[in-house]
């Protein structure tokens, strides 16, 4: 299972990115950007924590980081902005950033106001696949199931449990995030396994919660099991595509 405190704490850091993505697309607007000391950066984790401890006062109070975990959300915002959102280039509009830096993070904040979500493409999708079947199998070596590759794999196609795996394969990456790790667009398309209809639009007021984590890798465990046991039917029925 995935571990409760930090897949906790990773789903609190992404609503707070969110939320500070969108404050400061509102402050572009009315053309107040925090200036900062011009910077080079490793990585977009780097940068984020140098611009959130610099103005962190600055920043709305229900956007401010726990200071004990300021590093860890200035690496998930990092991932979140950088992974999940394109520029989208306007007329006469320059790749310019009045903090004087030209990271991947200042070029975003710097234009978010003109910010959409990535669009996915086929591979992303097949990365998203590899990556739950790669959790799916890791999971049941936590729960000391022997499950067969073709088992784990049908749990991963199966109409019936695509969704759990989804959840617990991005629970597994938020919590993977919070060092700066991501596996960028393929996230990304994990993230609309389970906050997307099928039909290919969001589903509405949808949000993250650590109890459908949690149901999401006891469905997946109740599956596994039942697919080895002895006659077992589970996702090897016919509803699997």
């Amino acid at each position: 299972m995935l571990a409760a405190d930090r897949l906790v704490l990773a789903i609190e850091i992404h609503s707070q990115s969110y939320q500070l993505l969108r404050w400061v697309a509102e402050a572009v607007r009315k053309g107040f950007i925090p200036a900062t000391r011009a910077h080079e950066y490793a990585n977009t984790g780097d940068a984020a924590s140098d611009w959130i401890k610099e103005h962190y006062l600055n920043l709305p109070q229900a956007m401010r980081p726990d200071r004990r975990h300021l590093r860890e959300f200035a690496n998930f915002f990092g991932t979140y902005i950088t992974s999940s959102f394109d520029i989208v280039e306007q007329p006469g509009m320059r790749r310019e950033s009045r903090c004087g830096c030209y990271c991947p993070l200042c070029a975003h904040l710097v234009n978010a106001p003109h910010l959409r979500a990535k669009k996915l493409r086929r591979r992303d999708r097949e990365r998203a696949d590899r990556l739950m079947v790669d959790r799916v199998t890791a999971f049941a070596r936590e729960e000391a199931i022997e499950a067969t590759d073709q088992a784990i794999d049908a749990v991963v196609r199966s109409d019936e449990t695509r969704r759990s795996a989804a959840y617990s394969t991005y629970g597994h990456w938020l919590i993977r995030r919070l060092a700066g790790d991501t596996d960028g667009t393929a996230v990304l398309a994990l993230w609309r396994q389970i906050a997307w209809e099928r039909t290919g639009s969001p589903i509405k007021k949808s949000r993250l919660r650590y109890d459908d984590f949690r149901d999401a890798e006891l469905a997946l465990a109740e599956a596994l099991r039942s697919a080895v046991a002895p006659n077992g039917g589970g996702v090897d029925g016919p509803n699997h595509g």
